[in-house]
């Protein structure tokens, strides 16, 4: 059984040896996905509130870059030092300060945010109901919990049942990869143990991801009101969108499987969570 202290420690080893490169390596960074998480970052504060925001996991300021734009005061929350340190801070609108802290115990009073982010975090956690629950004390009657890019359960299954050795376009063997192989590159590339990737990421190596439906229920029961879980970047969105021929036909496409789920849950990689309290 892999214990919290296993996973945190995983954790900061694994985003020390990665900070220096994060930016060049992370796909959240891509100008199409920067718009995407602006959009809802910008509908957020206009319809909650843009006083008070609190990144969660915030690594090394990709929420926080948007937000500032955005909110104006921030608090940036991380277990590993080498990532807090390539924040920026700056900005001539919005009060922004950093903390070394675990999501699970945070030293901040009841509702105090109107909004809580966590952007490809809680699949690094050890256990995910004491840390929603944290979330729920922090937010402000009304306030919104905003999750994004962890891994879709029924996404990973598909691809784990994939047969080894036989031969996919280059979009499939591409994602084939990045599930199967990912910890084999982060060696090779960063001397990065393939046991310290798979402790960092237990819920998505152990778990195989989330279950929109899961998730759901788990925050029902913590007290949220009402609980959106979208699933985001079906396979091939990204060579769709950069293709001269098929750029503009990426929004037609989602929403065309959208109109098909639950059937088409498994061409999407990642779920999104909107959480009211």
């Amino acid at each position: 059984m892999i214990t919290k202290a296993q996973v945190l420690q995983a954790n900061i080893d694994l985003h020390t040896k990665l900070a220096a490169v994060y930016r060049e390596t992370e796909p959240h960074y891509r100008p199409e996905n920067r718009d995407r998480v602006e959009n809802i970052l910008k509908h957020l504060a206009k319809t909650v509130g843009n006083g008070s925001l609190l990144d969660i996991g915030c690594g090394m300021g990709f929420i926080i870059d948007i937000a500032k734009l955005h909110f104006r005061r921030i608090i940036g929350i991380d277990i590993t030092e080498a990532m807090l340190e390539r924040v920026n801070c700056e900005s001539e609108s919005c009060d922004i300060s950093l903390q070394v802290a675990e999501i699970e115990h945070m030293l901040f009073p009841d509702e105090a945010f109107e909004v809580v982010t966590a952007y490809a975090v809680i699949h690094h956690l050890h256990e995910l109901k004491p840390a929603f629950a944290e979330v729920f004390r922090v937010l402000k009657p009304g306030g919104v919990f905003y999750t994004d890019t962890d891994p879709n359960y029924y996404f990973w299954e598909a691809l784990r049942n994939l047969p080894e050795g036989e031969k996919f376009s280059s979009i499939v063997q591409r994602e084939y990869d990045a599930v199967r192989h990912k910890d084999r590159e982060l060696e090779e590339k960063f001397g990065i143990l393939p046991e310290i990737l798979n402790m960092a990421e237990t819920l998505k190596h152990d778990s195989g991801g989330f279950k929109a439906e899961d998730l759901k229920t788990l925050l029902k029961n913590i007290g949220f009101s009402k609980v959106n879980i979208f699933y985001e970047w079906f396979v091939g969105e990204g060579h769709v969108i950069h293709s001269e021929d098929t750029k503009d036909c990426a929004e037609q496409i989602r929403s065309l499987l959208y109109k098909q789920l639950p059937l088409t849950k498994h061409l999407f990689k990642y779920l999104r969570i909107v959480a009211y309290k």
